[in-house]
């Protein structure tokens, strides 16, 4: 059965005051999302005048039938038809500095017609746009604690690329961007040579088998805070994902990262871990990691992403057998360098001109931003 709220009190006995609350009402889902055109604006209008409009339920059907061109748009309409001639609601967004006003009821408009009383609600300023550009480009590094969550929220949508990827196999979709060509053959084979009903399809989701590795050496730690907000999304959103940290070792997070609470996942790494914030023993450490990739099985991980300022102490050649070996398990090593975000930057420590001719990708990693660009580049390359 159809929702249906109410009609505007006033509906029943003002049919022209209705047409020009119609009216109203195709700028207010204009305003709210929903395309409104003209012709469908008088089309709802033709409708109101042939139905009941004492009748709640052929109000609200007479309405969306005009108005609602797809299904995604029933649940934003349902709110802004419950907004607009339930709760009064008029405008959406009032200009600034403009306090809020209720007319009288059964005033007239600037066509001559009553109107349903309304209200137009003040919303708080919040400047969350603003805000979130802010965050975008600012240094992690600089990161305050009570802007955590929205650094959390906003990297939601850069971690989910991250761990997905479109796959070359397709499924079934009611709106998908390709034509399914055999289903359609099937689904019209009983029209004969007439094409009457197209099947979709998208592309299926998988994913990528990713090995995460961050630095917390005392030259990167300014920035593991930051590394473990990533590696715990990161893991929460894959499943299959590991996780590790090195300094002069190797740790793997991945049991403590795939914690549901980040603060939680945060103090869990902690009382289990020891040794940060020391030196860096690069080789030493992806030594380890070949290792455990090797006793992991047959399985090669699409990816590694090395989470580091390059910065080694331990023996050149040692690094530089490793890295190869590790080029061999791995289908791509992506390296994340926070300080490639410095325009004067320039990669000449010992650690990282060792490795990079080894490399798939060097990007930098120093704000929101930057990981949006890195994302962008993961999807394109698969």
């Amino acid at each position: 059965m159809v929702k249906s709220p109410s009609p505007p009190p006033e509906a029943g006995s003002a049919p022209l005051g209705m047409a020009a609350n119609v009216v109203a009402f195709s700028r207010f889902l204009k305003q709210g999302g929903i395309p409104s055109h003209p012709s469908a604006t008088l089309d709802a209008c033709r409708a109101v005048a042939v139905i009941d409009i004492a009748d709640r339920g052929q109000v609200y059907c007479a309405l969306r039938a005009n108005f609602i061109t797809c299904r995604d748009q029933l649940a934003a309409f349902d709110r802004l038809y419950t907004l607009f001639w339930e709760q009064g609601v008029r405008l959406l967004h009032p200009n600034p500095g403009e306090s809020p006003t209720r007319p009288q009821a059964g005033a007239s408009t600037a066509e001559g017609e009553s109107t349903v009383d309304i209200l137009v609600p003040e919303r708080p300023a919040t400047g969350g746009a603003s805000t979130l550009e802010v965050l975008r480009k600012k240094d992690l590094r600089h990161l305050l604690p009570e802007e955590q969550p929205a650094v959390r929220a906003a990297l939601q949508a850069i971690l989910t690329k991250l761990a997905t990827r479109p796959s070359r196999r397709s499924r079934p979709s009611a709106r998908g961007p390709e034509i399914a060509f055999r289903h359609t053959f099937r689904r019209n084979a009983p029209y004969g040579t007439d094409i009457l009903r197209l099947a979709h399809k998208t592309a299926k989701i998988g994913k990528r088998r990713l090995v995460f590795v961050g630095d917390v050496s005392g030259s990167m730690d300014t920035y593991a805070g930051f590394f473990l907000l990533l590696a715990h999304g990161l893991a929460r959103r894959d499943r299959g994902a590991e996780v590790y940290a090195f300094s002069t070792r190797l740790f793997r997070l991945t049991e403590f990262v795939r914690d549901r609470d980040a603060t939680r996942a945060v103090a869990r790494v902690a009382e289990q871990t020891r040794g940060w914030s020391g030196g860096t023993r690069l080789g030493t450490c992806l030594g380890q990691l070949n290792d455990g990739l090797a006793r992991g099985g047959a399985r090669r991980p699409s990816a590694v992403i090395v989470f580091s300022d390059g910065w080694d102490r331990g023996d050149p050649e040692t690094l530089q057998r490793e890295i190869v070996r590790l080029k061999s398990s791995a289908q791509r090593i992506l390296w994340l360098n926070p300080l490639l975000g410095d325009p004067g930057y320039q990669p000449l420590s010992r650690g990282m001109a060792t490795v990079l001719p080894y490399v798939n990708g060097f990007y930098p990693a120093h704000n929101l931003e930057s990981l949006v660009r890195f994302s962008r580049e993961l999807v394109r390359s698969r």
